[in-house]
């Protein structure tokens, strides 16, 4: 890469420090590393900023790279540098701190970096679901769980070990449990990290089987555990309780509990967020002459007020009737639409007297069916 500039390649400025040169080449590598970039382009793009790095990355190199251009030093000159060759032959070596970066890239991937084997393991969660009603959902409530799950034993702490104590610490990983493997290409090197097969990822070696558990370290058992359910909780939605789930095969935290709710739909009353909703049915009598309807709210009836002549699908807003806002002290609206609803048939008399009725009103009384007329014509 003669005469390119490795300033440019990694982003930084001439005066950039050490720890802004480290930086950025670990931004870059995370980027185009072939493992974790699929792009044509990023093999050839990860190659230069690794032999960018190979010399900025060297205080020696550096210097000759600022003075002569070349991480060689003087052209003319004897005694010339080590060569920045094709870019992979510090990768693991000393200079740059090729291998401290890349454990701290993979690591951050889920990959197998050193800072990941010092991780603590964590147990599995636990799903299950619960049915609530319209008005527990509404206002919370309190309920009992019942769970099966692994818990850690109590009579060897986990270990696995008789009395928590006949155990030594696995060679293999040194206790972590995890062990590396690195392969080389040819314009990558890949870092896995798996469970140690020495230990089976325990990072102990037991001399003597706990007998409560058979050396497993833990025990499944049947817990109870009290939920309480905010009021305002939804259909659908789950409520996780952290660290009542399964404890870890070694070392570390429990899962979580999630509890997926259902709630049982209201006779009347459809929810939305926050805010409730009903379809006000009312006899056409009713809308023209007016009158008080019983209208069914989280707090018990009540009394609507319907004003002369309301048209069907008036809504009327009832503010603050609605459900609690979850983790809030705030309250939705209970939104009420009337709908005038016809007899279903009409006797003779009944009929007589209606058409009585609308001659007396007219149909100028109605503007909407006027302008309706009016426009047809």
């Amino acid at each position: 890469m003669a005469n390119k500039d490795y300033y440019s390649v990694l982003g930084v400025d001439k005066s950039a420090s050490e720890d802004e040169i480290k930086s950025a080449y670990r931004r870059l590598a995370k980027k185009y590393h072939p493992d974790l970039n699929k792009t044509p382009e990023a093999a050839e793009k990860f190659k230069e900023i690794n032999e960018a790095y190979s010399v900025l990355g060297d205080a020696k190199k550096r210097a000759n790279y600022d003075q002569f251009g070349s991480a060689d030093g003087n052209p003319f000159g004897a005694g010339g540098g080590a060569s920045s060759g094709g870019g992979f032959g510090d990768f693991f070596g000393g200079g740059g701190g090729f291998s401290d970066i890349f454990s701290d890239i993979f690591s951050a991937f889920g990959g197998s970096g050193r800072a990941e084997s010092r991780t603590r393991e964590r147990g599995q969660d636990i799903n299950t679901s619960i049915n609530l009603t319209f008005e527990e959902a509404c206002f919370g409530c309190e309920k009992n769980i019942t769970i099966g799950k692994l818990d850690k034993c109590s009579s060897c702490k986990g270990t696995g070990a008789k009395d928590g104590r006949e155990f030594s610490v696995c060679p293999e990983c040194n206790g972590t449990g995890r062990v590396r493997y690195q392969q080389n290409t040819l314009f990558s090197t890949t870092i896995r990290e798996a469970g140690c097969p020495k230990c089976n990822g325990t990072g102990k070696i037991i001399k003597e089987k706990c007998s409560v558990c058979n050396g497993k370290g833990t025990i499944r058992t049947n817990k109870t555990i009290k939920v309480k359910f905010p009021a305002g909780i939804d259909n659908g939605q789950t409520l996780r309780m952290r660290g009542e789930g399964n404890a870890p095969t070694r070392d570390g935290v429990n899962g979580d509990l999630n509890i997926k709710v259902s709630v049982s739909p209201h006779k009347i009353l459809v929810r939305k967020g926050s805010d409730l909703y009903i379809d006000l049915y009312l006899p056409f009598t009713t809308t023209l002459l007016g009158g008080k309807v019983d209208i069914p709210t989280l707090e018990g009836l009540y009394s609507l007020n319907i004003p002369e002549l309301t048209a069907s699908g008036t809504v009327f807003k009832l503010k603050n009737k609605g459900v609690k806002e979850l983790n809030r002290e705030a309250y939705g609206d209970l939104y009420v639409t009337v709908k005038a609803e016809t007899p279903k048939s009409l006797d003779k008399q009944t009929k007589a007297k209606l058409q009585e009725l609308a001659k007396d009103i007219g149909d100028n009384s109605y503007t909407k069916y006027t302008n309706y007329l009016k426009k047809m014509k």
